[in-house]
């Protein structure tokens, strides 16, 4: 059986895997297995080819051919060298804003002797690259910095060494054509040059973000989101180019800390305490932030927010002076120092220092300006930056333009740099779209979906679900009579589909408050005498409970639940979200929703159909940046060959940022003494980690295939699926039915030439149809044993997106890799508040905490589609 593995970064691509022979694909001269380990005999060959990633087959011919327009503009290198020289700083500045304001103190006051007053670039690293060689092999200076206007850099003498590191063959450039292995030094070189010289400093970073670059948008919830630009040199089959995006993230708003809470929270009553969760949620946003002082006339004072003090201001007190014994409150203290009655006084204060406790009250303090928030956006903020970037692709070609154009190009000369003024037309295909299979009992068995969507009019559900025990738990304040209208409504919409929904609950309808969750849960459990299929739970208003309820019914009482919002819950409940809660309800409960046509046909499914295949899914969910919590492992696994529709997921906590899964294989033995592979495959990885990917995850998908047979060596083929990159596609003007207004990238479409590898196996593919400007996934065929064609994975990719069972439309990522993200997530969601990354690290350990694990999922749980 082949496995097809998916990592994402998300990333991730199913896994593919084949049962051959076990003599064709190198067998280990010997495998010895003990209960404890798994030992292979000699090193796997494909750990000998780590540096050599798979190969390009050639290039797919099927689809329709069009012409598309990109955001990558052409760049022409006339440079034979560029020299590379090794920066040394002491003491070392923690601010790359030092850092660069050192090299350019060092340009201004030597810029004739040392430079001879041409153009140097500095990475904000250790290097510095120039066209010509320096007249010095090396030379230590000593700059002194004095504090700017903004107070952005750090004071202080600098001793700084500048060293001849080595001379940058350009020819490297072309090499990269002809060799998979090209000199990522010339790569490196030319980017940093090229970002720096078109901004006109002497240091840019890959990503700015300003308010100049379009109007900033208010979330009312203490943040703002900016437009930023994005520049950065990736070298393709048509060589260098220049790849300029106009992306957006969210900052601070620079308010008075009490206007950022009250706006965070909702609130404006500042005579009421927090709650539990109102001082969760506020800590959680403010560490980190830096604010500035604001009682003192004579002076500001800067301080970095480490957390919030345990006690309300009117209750904190702390030693004043020399005499320990000597205790005052804070009240009484800005009273007393600084004639400042605090109004706040129920509110707790800001706690800031390192080497000592410093507490501040909130309203005497405001967020320093351009601050960018690296939290997780809430399912509202998301929503809002998501509308508020979602541009017809017209108008973001426009912004994009306006960026190239302003670029100072003239810099580039002494460098023998020319950037096109116009973006790159590629070419580009349309795959046919795929044959949908329902039921025969509905009026339409087939369904062949348009521009990537289609609904469940005149449909069954290909295998509907059972479900004869059922109950409904009430946390909301929606009256139990709309709760029954709605629960009615919804069981005769999944009857409607195909589904075997027992009318009459198990129990009668509970409503109670959000109190004690798990022990109405537990409760519930008990009376219908642990015999419960499904659970529908509406949800309380008070968010921050769905991954507690999820907890305590998949891990200890072993229950399958669909939770509703209560704004959801009404008698005239909208019909489309009654089928996508059933959609989701089937797959819970064993059912599935739709599969391909094709998969019963010969290559009907290009290489699923005709040999038996595993496809895998994996992503890792990260803790928040600076917080300390465990990373969380999702890997999903179909198990309905050849339709495969059907997933089982693993789920498991690792250290954190950890991005290699590091439980992939470990061996158990069952009560019959087999021993059994428990976990596999995964997401999230970046170009620099796939050699590591190979090694190791490779390496761990073998031992449990060897685990299961001796001499079991299934061909592998891993796939890395990218989301997050900076590659735009435009609908090309001489497209028919063109216009500017409606015009958008057709789903379907792939780009496998032009702007990807040019011996690599890449391509991207714009699966789903997008509101906006479309962002293609670019998947990347790490390793294949399996020899697929171009045609052959475009195609199987582009079908599997059809099979997400949540929704009727294509997808923008397989669904394997999202079902290992929502895998992942669910893992966190079981872990509270330290899931989200509240608790803060006191000391390094090389293992992971056990209130950091993820508690076991029960089995009845396991054995369905319960994350969906």
């Amino acid at each position: 059986m082949p496995v097809i593995a998916l990592p994402v970064p998300l990333r991730g691509l199913p896994c593919l895997a084949q049962h051959p022979s076990p003599q064709a694909h190198g067998t280990p001269s010997h495998v010895a297995v003990d209960d404890d380990e798994m030992v292979c005999g000699e090193v796997p060959a494909y750990k000998e080819r780590v540096d050599s990633l798979a190969a390009r087959p050639g290039y797919g011919s099927a689809g329709k051919k069009l012409s598309i327009f990109t955001n990558y503009f052409g760049v022409s290198v006339n440079c034979p060298a560029i020299y590379q020289y090794k920066v040394s700083i002491h003491p070392e500045p923690k601010l790359g804003v030092t850092k660069k304001a050192v090299l350019s103190e060092i340009v201004k006051l030597h810029g004739e002797r040392v430079f001879r007053n041409k153009i140097p670039v500095f990475d904000a690293r250790k290097s510095l690259y120039t066209a010509h060689a320096l007249p010095i092999e090396s030379e230590t200076f000593v700059i002194k910095l004095d504090d700017d206007e903004d107070k952005t850099r750090t004071k202080g003498v600098h001793e700084v060494t500048i060293q001849f590191y080595k001379r940058i063959d350009l020819q490297d450039l072309q090499s990269y054509h002809t060799r998979r292995n090209a000199s990522q030094g010339a790569i490196q070189a030319i980017d940093a040059v090229v970002r720096a010289l078109l901004s006109s400093c002497l240091s840019a970073p890959g990503t700015i973000f300003s308010t100049k670059f379009g109007p900033i948008i208010d979330t009312q919830e203490g943040l703002e989101f900016w437009r930023g630009c994005y520049k950065g040199v990736r070298l393709s089959q048509i060589g260098p180019g220049l790849n300029i995006d106009i992306p957006a993230a969210p900052f601070y708003k620079p308010l008075p800390v009490v206007e950022f809470v009250a706006e965070l929270l909702n609130r404006t009553d500042v005579n009421q305490l927090f709650s539990t969760e109102e001082y969760d949620k506020v800590e959680k946003a403010l560490q980190g932030v830096f604010v500035e002082t604001t009682h003192r006339t004579d002076k500001t004072i800067r301080y970095k927010i480490q957390g919030l003090s345990v006690v309300p201001l009117e209750d904190l007190m702390f030693a004043e002076g020399a005499k320990e014994n000597f205790t005052t409150t804070v009240v009484d203290y800005f009273q007393k120092r600084y004639k400042y009655k605090l109004k706040y006084i129920y509110w707790p204060c800001l706690q800031c220092g390192s080497s000592r406790d410093i507490f501040l009250p909130m309203e005497v303090c405001k967020i320093l300006p351009g601050q960018r928030y690296c939290r997780k956006l809430t399912t509202r903020q998301a929503a809002k930056l998501l509308k508020a970037t979602c541009e017809r692709p017209h108008i973001r070609k426009i912004a994009i333009m306006k960026v190239r154009n302003n670029c100072n190009v003239e810099r580039c000369v002494e460098f023998g740099i020319k950037v096109n003024g116009l973006p790159a037309i590629v070419r580009g295909r349309i795959l046919p779209t795929p044959e949908l299979k329902y039921h025969v009992s509905g009026n339409e068995r087939t369904c062949v979906p348009t521009g990537g969507r289609w609904n469940m009019i005149n449909k069954k559900l290909v295998n509907g679900g059972k479900v004869e025990r059922w109950a409904c738990l009430n946390f909301s304040k929606v009256p139990a009579s709309t709760v029954k209208i709605f629960c009615s409504k919804l069981i005769k919409t999944c009857n409607f589909l195909g589904m075997d929904f027992k009318e009459r609950p198990l129990v009668p309808l509970w409503s109670t408050n959000d109190l004690n969750i798990a022990a109405a849960l537990k409760s519930i459990h008990s009376t219908a005498k642990e015999q419960l299929q499904l659970l529908i739970v509406i949800l309380p208003e008070e968010r921050g409970n769905y991954g507690k309820i999820k907890r305590v019914c998949e891990t200890k009482l072993g229950l399958v639940s669909q939770c509703c919002l209560p704004k959801n819950v009404k008698t005239d409940t909208n019909i489309k979200y009654l089928e996508n809660i059933a959609l989701k309800i089937n797959v819970k409960v064993g059912g599935r929703n739709t599969v391909l046509q094709q998969a019963f046909v010969h290559n009907g499914i290009p290489f699923v159909s005709d040999i038996p295949t595993i496809i895998f899914g994996a992503d890792v969910s990260h803790p928040p940046p600076g917080m300390y919590s465990s990373s969380i492992a999702g890997v999903v696994g179909s198990i309905d060959w050849p339709e495969v529709t059907t997933y089982r997921a693993v789920i498991s906590a690792q250290l954190e940022r950890q991005e290699i899964i590091g439980g992939l294989f470990h061996s158990t033995r069952d009560p019959k003494g087999c021993l059994k592979p428990d976990g596999m495959i995964r997401d999230g990885i970046s170009e620099s980690q796939f050699s590591q990917v190979i090694i190791h995850e490779v390496d761990a998908i073998r031992k449990a295939c060897l685990s299961l047979q001796e001499d079991y060596l299934p061909p592998i083929t891993l796939v890395i699926v990218q989301k997050r990159h900076h590659t735009r596609i435009f609908p090309h003007t001489l497209c028919s039915n063109y216009t500017e207004q409606v015009a958008q990238i057709p789903s379907g479409t792939v780009i496998d030439q032009d702007i990807c590898h040019p011996s690599g196996f890449d391509f991207y593919l714009c699966s789903h149809t997008s509101q906006g400007n479309s962002r293609p996934t670019h998947y990347t065929v790490i390793f294949d044993e399996n020899h697929f064609t171009a045609d052959g994975l475009q195609l199987l990719t582009h079908n599997l997106c059809y099979m997400y069972a949540r929704c009727t439309r294509a997808v923008s990522i397989v669904p394997p890799v999202y079902y290992a993200h929502l895998a992942a997530a669910r893992g966190r969601s079981y872990l509270g508040k330290f899931g989200d990354g509240s608790s803060i690290r006191n000391e390094v350990s090389s293992e992971l905490p056990e209130f950091l694990n993820v508690p076991k999922i029960a089995d009845r749980v396991l054995g369905v589609m319960f994350y969906c």
